[in-house]
């Protein structure tokens, strides 16, 4: 068991007048902070008028995930310490949920500060069946991890959201266009910024010049109804995949649905097992 009671704070994830009153008051009264990029956060510091210089503002990223002890040791003896992303959740699309797991394994607390939200922003805009969503945060890179997680995606049938960065917008919507050209689609773009923007068009007719590669972007998908109900409509299908899935190893199955999630095998394989 540990005392430690770890904060959560949201930041803003484009518009500054989203800082809320709890927000400054964290930043105003915290005595250490775990930091995405420590010199975004000291820039965000500066931008809304709190002058913290003797703050410790730590690294804690991607490359932080295998120093747990140190951090969880920092932080066990501080008074007040909270964790923050670049924008947004540090637990969406970011390493946060490791720590908050492990933190919350050994008996630590944490509480949050919430604040804006891309997803919940741009499942707003989309005009798109609210429930169920689900989000799957970025997509992969390589063609064919995108094609198989949008076949998931398809399947399941929820409305769908992804994160996309701006130098592969165009291609992964013009994949988009040819594997479900009769999907709906919502492209969020800068949002809660001056040019924020909600493109809406079926897959079908994408053309580059419809969306301007700049910014961060959400994307937002309303399934066409068939493609949802395949495996539904046939229980043949669905006692046949069991069976198949019954006959594989733990890391077979780990390999298999890491190919489908665009996960890595290791990951699945400790979250099936537990090892």
């Amino acid at each position: 068991m540990i005392s430690v009671k770890l904060t959560l704070v949201s930041t803003p994830i484009g518009n500054l007048n989203d800082v809320s009153e709890r927000m400054r008051q964290a930043f105003e009264s915290c005595d250490i902070v775990l930091a995405e990029d420590t010199r975004v956060f000291r820039s965000l510091l500066n931008k809304i008028e709190i002058d913290r210089p003797g703050l410790r503002v730590l690294s804690f990223n991607d490359h932080s995930q295998d120093k747990l002890d140190f951090y969880i040791d920092q932080i066990s003896n501080s008074q007040f310490p909270i964790l923050v992303s670049d924008a947004g959740s540090p637990i969406v699309s970011d390493p946060g949920h490791i720590l908050v797991k492990e933190i919350l394994a050994r008996g630590g607390e944490v509480t949050s500060v919430p604040g804006p939200s891309a997803v919940t922003v741009a499942l707003e805009l989309s005009g798109f069946a609210p429930n169920p969503y689900t989000f799957f945060g970025f997509l992969p890179r390589k063609k064919g991890e995108i094609s198989n997680k949008l076949k998931v995606a398809s399947e399941q049938g929820n409305t769908s959201l992804f994160f996309e960065s701006p130098h592969r917008i165009h291609s992964t919507l013009k994949q988009i266009s040819q594997e479900f050209p009769e999907a709906n689609i919502c492209i969020c773009r800068e949002l809660t910024k001056k040019f924020e923007e909600a493109i809406h068009f079926k897959a079908q007719d994408f053309r580059d010049e419809l969306v301007t590669a700049k910014g961060e972007f959400v994307i937002v998908i309303d399934w066409p109804k068939s493609n949802s109900s395949n495996l539904a409509a046939s229980g043949e299908v669905a006692k046949f995949a069991q069976a198949y899935l019954d006959k594989q190893t733990p890391k077979n199955l780990a390999k298999l649905i890491g190919n489908a999630l665009g996960r890595k095998t290791q990951d699945v394989y400790q979250e099936l097992t537990g090892k």
